[in-house]
Formats: C-alpha cells, sequence, structure tokens
C-alpha cells in the first residue's frame, strides 16, 4: 500500500512538473509574439551587471560614473543618489509582465498604445523591512523614457534647496523619528510600474528594479532648510509677529504651540467690495507649531481689516480661498528643525 501511495504522488508530481512545463513553454510562445516598443541601445558592462537592481553613490550618478563611485553605506542628512538598470523599459517590463500572467499577446498587442502615454512608475522605500512611502502617483514622466529608456535615475536627497524626484521620500524618512534610531539600518528601495488609466491599470505589476543600502544614523542628523519649514519670501517683520499673534489668538490655550510666522508668498491682496472700496487686505502664512511629541507647520488665510483711515491688525481670515487658491496642506517635519526657527 505504502508503494502504491509513492507510485501514486509520484505519477501526480510528474503531471503537475509537465503541466508547469507547458503552461511556461506557452507563455514563452506568447511574448515572442509582443510588440514591444523600441529600446534605447543601451548595453554597458555595468548596466549588464546591474540589470534589474538598483545603485547608490555620494555623486550625481551618471551612467558614465565609474563603479568605484558606488556606495554601499549611506549616513542620514548626506547626499543620496540613485540610478536603477532595468531589463526592459518600463512600459515594456508591463506588457511583458501582462503576457506572463496568463494575457494573451493579440489582446496586449491591441491596447499597446494606452501604455505609450499612461505608464509611470513608482519607488518605494523601506525601512528595515517596514514600508515608509512611495513617489507620488501625480509625477509626470516623458514617453520616451517610459517606452524606450533602460535607466533611470532620483535622488534621495541632493544636499541643495531643491526638490527634486525621489525627495519626498527623504521628507517621509525623516519624520520616521521613532524608529530612525543611531546606528545601522537597512533601506530599500524598490521600482515599481504603474498604468495610470484603461487596460492594464487594474494589474499589479512586480518591480522591476531593487536594491538596498547601508544606512547609519548619527545622533544628530544634518538638516538643510528645505527638510523643515516653507521658505520666507515675503520679508515684513511686522506682519510676521501680527500673523503668529492671530494665530496664538486662535489657538487660545494652545497658544505656546505656535512658535512663528513665515510669509512663503510674495502677494498681499487688496480686497473690494462691490463698489470698489476697500474693505481688507489679506495674505498666506505657514505656522510652525510644536508640541511635547511633534513639530509641524501650516498654512493660514489672515485679513487685515480696513476701517476707513487704517488697517487693523491681522485675525484669522473665515475665507476658505484667497484670490482663488487654497491654502496649501501643512506637514510634519523632524524635531531637530526647530534650530531653523531661531
Amino acid at each position: 500500500m505504502k508503494n502504491f501511495r509513492f507510485v501514486l504522488l509520484l505519477a501526480l508530481s510528474c503531471c503537475f512538473s509537465l503541466s508547469q512545463a507547458q503552461d511556461l513553454q506557452k507563455i514563452e510562445k506568447e511574448k515572442l509574439k509582443l510588440e514591444l516598443f523600441e529600446e534605447e541601445p543601451f548595453h554597458t558592462p555595468l548596466s549588464e551587471k546591474y540589470t534589474g537592481k538598483v545603485v547608490f553613490s555620494k555623486e550625481e550618478l551618471t551612467r558614465e560614473l565609474p563603479e568605484s563611485k558606488y556606495i554601499n553605506t549611506y549616513t542620514l542628512g548626506d547626499k543620496l543618489s540613485i540610478r536603477a538598470y532595468f531589463e526592459h523599459s518600463v512600459a515594456n517590463s508591463m506588457l511583458i509582465q501582462l503576457v506572463e500572467s496568463g494575457k494573451k499577446a493579440k489582446e496586449v498587442n491591441q491596447n499597446k498604445s494606452w501604455f505609450k502615454t499612461k505608464s509611470k512608475y513608482l519607488i518605494f522605500l523601506y525601512l528595515d523591512g517596514n514600508e515608509i512611502a512611495g513617489t507620488s502617483y501625480a509625477e509626470d514622466f516623458s514617453e520616451e523614457s517610459m517606452t524606450s529608456f533602460l535607466s533611470l535615475r532620483a535622488d534621495l536627497n541632493d544636499g541643495t534647496e531643491k526638490i527634486f524626484f525621489g525627495e519626498s521620500l527623504y521628507k517621509a524618512l525623516l519624520l520616521k523619528q521613532d524608529v530612525l534610531t543611531p546606528g545601522k539600518h537597512k533601506l530599500r528601495f524598490e521600482f515599481v510600474p504603474i498604468k495610470t488609466w484603461s487596460y492594464g491599470s487594474d494589474f499589479k505589476y512586480q518591480p522591476i528594479a531593487v536594491g538596498e543600502i547601508d544606512m547609519i544614523v548619527p545622533k544628530e542628523i544634518k538638516l538643510n532648510t528645505t527638510d523643515c519649514f516653507p521658505q520666507k519670501v515675503l520679508d515684513d517683520p511686522k506682519l510676521e509677529q501680527e500673523a503668529l499673534k492671530a494665530t496664538k489668538v486662535l489657538f487660545k490655550t494652545n497658544a505656546a504651540n505656535a512658535l512663528k510666522a513665515i510669509l512663503p508668498f510674495q502677494d498681499v491682496y487688496i480686497i473690494r467690495d462691490e463698489y470698489g472700496n476697500i474693505v481688507k487686505k489679506s495674505f498666506m502664512a505657514a505656522i510652525a507649531c510644536k508640541s511635547d511629541k511633534e513639530v509641524w507647520y501650516d498654512y493660514y488665510i489672515f485679513d487685515k481689516m480696513y476701517d476707513g483711515t487704517k488697517y487693523l491688525d491681522a485675525v484669522v481670515s473665515k475665507d476658505i480661498t484667497l484670490n482663488g487658491y487654497t491654502t496649501p496642506s501643512g506637514k510634519n517635519v523632524h524635531k531637530d528643525c526647530l534650530k531653523f526657527l531661531k
């Protein structure tokens, strides 16, 4: 009886393996029928060595950067550039994955044109195995970069005040203050294709490039001002003080939470009634705040009412828009950002 069971299991195993092999053969035949986008003729020893991987450097990671400039360890706060090498372009990778999932090449080919204009990719960041953030779905990429390019780059932190693609991940990482303990941690990056609309947009695509780097968290993290609060555009100390005072009145019992007003927009608008008479002038300001556990900033609209002879001190407006614009969303920032408020 035992021998019979063994033979039966062996036979079933062989049948499963044969069926699996036949399925793989069918998929490979379907893949040969795919009408892929023309890809750039980009092949170097480095691109072949690191196909499907993400590499890292403290320098701008151009394609020409030698491998000797690649790094395996990074200190949080330093510059970090990343580059992904793909076996196929982002759009072609999606076409291939759809066929590998069981879709017929004919069906995929008929919908190929949508991938030319609706292909994007996201970068997902993991810290010690836990997902931290992903880049925005709102990012735009050229058709050529999605259909042709076999390598793409981004910055986690370029060390300047400009915010380049990928640096939103860095800002999200800085907020994980409870787990950014001094010492060694592991960062993982995944480049994942997405189809934003129509055919193939409901499919969960697999990463086309993955990379990990050891990250050292120092006792004091090096921060730029742009890692923290909005930058002052309008220099008006009196207006800043009025906005801060008005916010503290609004907060009442939590007035101590409001630390500083920042004027990140140049315009102060004069508001008139239907007869052309001045009613008030209004502006937006960002208010930096803190509590025992958090540091953040929020935007508010402020009004300086006109009494016929002069403008009164600013108060927080009841309006939700100013000149057609709503206030931007506030954000939490790292606790060490407080040093920039001095």
